[in-house]
C-alpha cells in the first residue's frame, strides 16, 4: 500500500488498522492535536475513534501540532482493487462486482485487466 511518509509515520506509532480510521474520518483536513491531559472535544473524538492508548499516542507524540491528514487516495484505491480482484477470483461476477463497488463494467473490466 503506497502511503504519505507523514501517515506511515503515524502507522509507525500507532498501527495501520486505526491510521486507516484516522484517515477515513479526518482525511483530507488537518487535525490539531490537543495538548497534554487536557479535555476537549478532539481529544473525545481521538479517543473514540482511536481508542485511548492509540489516542494517548498521537496525543503524546503529536501534542500541540497541526498535521494535514492525507486521504490516502491511491492506497484506498489500491486497496479497494485488490478485493475486486479477490472477490472475483472467488466467482463474483462484473455486474456484481460494479454494483457491490459502485463502478462501471468498463472500470472493473479494466481493474481485473480483461477484454470486454
Amino acid at each position: 500500500m503506497t502511503l504519505p511518509q507523514s501517515i506511515r509515520d503515524i502507522a509507525d506509532l500507532i498501527g495501520l488498522p486505526v491510521t486507516m480510521a484516522l484517515v477515513r474520518h479526518y482525511g483530507g483536513s488537518v487535525l490539531k492535536v490537543p495538548v497534554g491531559k487536557m479535555a476537549s472535544q478532539t481529544r473525545s473524538e481521538l479517543i473514540d475513534l482511536l481508542g485511548p492508548g492509540a489516542a494517548e499516542l498521537l496525543i503524546k507524540r503529536y501534542s500541540g501540532e497541526t498535521i494535514y491528514i492525507s486521504r490516502c487516495a491511491d492506497a484506498k484505491r489500491e486497496d479497494r482493487n485488490r478485493k475486486i480482484i479477490a472477490d472475483f477470483d472467488e466467482g463474483k461476477s462484473v455486474l456484481d462486482l460494479s454494483r457491490n463497488y459502485g463502478l462501471s463494467n468498463r472500470s472493473i473490466y479494466t481493474i481485473l485487466k480483461l477484454s470486454i
